[in-house]
């Protein structure tokens, strides 16, 4: 291990609080409903959608204002409907109330903290992939019981990688 890796496996980044514990339990859940925890930009979101929507209807007709309804509602869900994330022996399950999935622990090789949440990835090592071929997992109020399990799941000498969250650390002082 080199001088810089050994520096990054003594201490947690500040915003991934790693916690041990022997007895924890075998399946976690947690749900995270982003339009109720901000609910000033769900009203400005919505009024935007429905000046949107009635646009459409006046200059394009009753059939093109439903199919951009439904487009819309297709391709905001993760916003205005809960999202439900559950760890078990098995792996993780999203439940985003229209669609569903499940992955296996076998596809992860570590995680990654990054803005708004944590990245689960599949390569080893930090890659400019991690965005794309990961798992972004949306964190709740209390990020520690994830983040212990994910630290128990995944042991430190193979999750090194604590990069992502100085820099965001860094850049929330910047602002």
């Amino acid at each position: 291990m080199t001088e810089h890796q050994s520096d990054r496996a003594k201490a947690p980044a500040p915003d991934c609080l790693i916690i041990r514990s022997a007895d924890y339990p075998a399946t976690l859940s947690w749900t995270v409903h982003r339009a109720r925890e901000t609910p000033g930009k769900t009203v400005f979101a919505g009024a935007f959608l429905a000046l949107f929507l009635v646009l459409v209807f006046w200059s394009f007709g009753l059939v093109l204002a439903l199919l951009a309804a439904i487009v819309l509602f297709v391709a905001l869900h993760t916003y205005f409907l809960p999202i439900t994330y559950t760890f078990d022996i098995t792996g993780v399950r999203v439940d985003k109330r229209v669609f569903n999935y499940t992955y296996p622990w076998d596809r992860f090789r570590r995680f990654v903290c990054a803005s708004g949440g944590i990245v689960l990835s599949p390569f080893s090592a930090r890659t400019f992939l991690d965005n794309f071929r990961g798992v972004h997992l949306l964190l709740p109020a209390d990020p520690s019981p994830v983040v212990a399990y994910l630290a128990r799941r995944f042991p430190p000498q193979e999750n090194l990688d604590t990069e992502p969250a100085e820099d965001m650390m860094k850049r929330k002082e910047k602002a």
